[in-house]
Formats: C-alpha cells, sequence, structure tokens
C-alpha cells in the first residue's frame, strides 16, 4: 500500500516469477508512469502509463504486465495526479521479491526478459530490466593464484560441437580462448582462464562470451537471474597478484561478467581498483 511520507508517495511492489509486477498504491493517487531512463543529454524517448484498479485491501494497484516488454536499461517510476498536475516521483514502501530468489534454478526462453524493482540511490522506486537475444548465467567462480574458472547455465541454447569461451579485451585488441567443458545436460560448461594470458598486454579489461556452438553468435555472461539489481557492489572477488599487475573477475555496471587487470598497487594488500 502507498502512503504520504511528508511530501513523499510511497508505492510498494511485488513481482512474480515471470516479472509481471503489481504496484500498490494509495486510492485516489493516480496513475503511475514508467518511463526509460535517458541517457545524459538524450531526450525521453520511452515511457508507459499503468491504469489503477481496486485492489483486494481496500486500496489500488496498477499492473506492468509482460506486454510492454521493457527494453534493457533502468525504468523511473512516478505517480501522475492529473492531467495538469504533472508527475511525481515515488518512493518505495514494501517490495515483496521473493518470487525472484530462486530465478536461476528455472529454465528461460529467449529473448530473456528481466525485471527488478529496486531502490536507487536517492532512495526512489524504479526497475531495472533487461532485455537479452541469448543468455548464460554466471555461477560461483574458481580464483586461484594462477587462474579463475567460470560456471555458468545456458538458457535458450545448448552447447554443441565447436563450443568455445571467449574473453574479449575493451575497446579492440585481442582476445582469448578456452575450451567449454559441458555437464550431462548440455546446459550448464565451465571452463579455465591462466591469468598470464590476461596479463601479457598488460592493464585492461575482458568481458567474458561464450559461443556455444561453432557457428553460433556470442553470448554474454551475467547474473540477472535473481533479485540483486546492482550487483557489482555486492558480489566482490579477490585481486589476484600476477607479476606488477592485479587480476580480478567482477561483476559490471550492467550485472555482467568481466574481468579486470591493473596495475598493482603499492603495498601488498592493497586493493586494486575495479572498473565500470
Amino acid at each position: 500500500m502507498s502512503a504520504r511520507d511528508g511530501a513523499r508517495t510511497r508505492v510498494g511492489c511485488s513481482v512474480d516469477a515471470d516479472g509481471r509486477i503489481t504496484f500498490d498504491i494509495r486510492p485516489g493517487a493516480g496513475r503511475l508512469l514508467v518511463r526509460l531512463r535517458p541517457r545524459k543529454g538524450e531526450p525521453e524517448r520511452v515511457r508507459h502509463v499503468l491504469d489503477t484498479e481496486p485492489g483486494d485491501d481496500g486500496g489500488a494497484r496498477a499492473v506492468l504486465g509482460l506486454d510492454p516488454v521493457l527494453a534493457e536499461g533502468r525504468w523511473d517510476v512516478y505517480v501522475l495526479r492529473g492531467p495538469d498536475a504533472g508527475r511525481e516521483r515515488v518512493y518505495p514502501a514494501a517490495r515483496d521479491l521473493r518470487a525472484l530468489v530462486d530465478g536461476r534454478l528455472r529454465d528461460r526462453e529467449v529473448p530473456l526478459a528481466v525485471r527488478v524493482p529496486y531502490v536507487t540511490k536517492d532512495g526512489r522506486l524504479a526497475v531495472r530490466a533487461w532485455l537479452r537475444p541469448g543468455h548464460a548465467e554466471a555461477a560461483d567462480l574458481g580464483v586461484t593464484e594462477s587462474a579463475t574458472t567460470f560456471a555458468a547455465r545456458l538458457h535458450g541454447a545448448e552447447v554443441g560441437p565447436g563450443a568455445t569461451a571467449l574473453l574479449r579485451r575493451r575497446g579492440g585488441g585481442p582476445t582469448r580462448t578456452a575450451e567449454v567443458r559441458a555437464a550431462d545436460d548440455h546446459r550448464s560448461f565451465s571452463f579455465t582462464v591462466a591469468h598470464r594470458e590476461l596479463t601479457a598486454d598488460g592493464a585492461g579489461v575482458w568481458d567474458v562470451f561464450v559461443r556455444p556452438a561453432r557457428e553460433a553468435p556470442l553470448i554474454r555472461l551475467a547474473r540477472l537471474l535473481d533479485d540483486v539489481a546492482d550487483r557489482k557492489s555486492v558480489f566482490v572477488y579477490p585481486a589476484t597478484p600476477v607479476g606488477g599487475l592485479m587480476v580480478r573477475p567482477y561483476y559490471t555496471v550492467d550485472n555482467d561478467l568481466s574481468v579486470s587487470v591493473t596495475p598493482r598497487p603499492a603495498g601488498e594488500d592493497a586493493p586494486a581498483v575495479t572498473p565500470s
């Protein structure tokens, strides 16, 4: 249920396993608007208005169904109070995300559409959306002094002949490949990359992909199928020293999996700086 907290309107929400979001709104608060946050300097281009209906507890609700499909990005939530009253950003009340917690355990079709309601840095309610033509859900990593072992599970594809893992240096330049080890279900797989292969070209960032079969398109490894909208500061892996450099796998601001190679700081235990 939404409420007025001083000058703030609070809106609760729940989401089901398919990504359908139900917003709980104070009766008479108006309709809801969700709009794709534009990049800096660009105008707004995509927005959706949600009508309200009576809720089960005497309140009102608005449902963001599976249609429209949300473009990948961050969607801000507003309340529309009337034709001439403008729009107002809303603050979160209770968020029920339990249906998303074990999302990685369920096989998904592609294109993969994921939605996670979250709280922005300034305390407002928003929805993080991903839309991927193919997906490899990253699992636990194994990091040793000499190598990192990656594990993931394909959705909408299977590991076939000629499958290869690929790490591509961001900004152009070389790539590194690794042999894929497939599980019996031909969905789960793993591969190992030696750290010295990533440090040979100095500092940089390597983005992690899999090509599930010889002629198949590349699929990005990412961690999207749970209730964590921003994983970068939550899942932090150790940095491994390799000569004068530090190797660290990390999740990007889009929850994609990458590996950073940075200069080794002064002091044996000093942390390396992780890029975006």
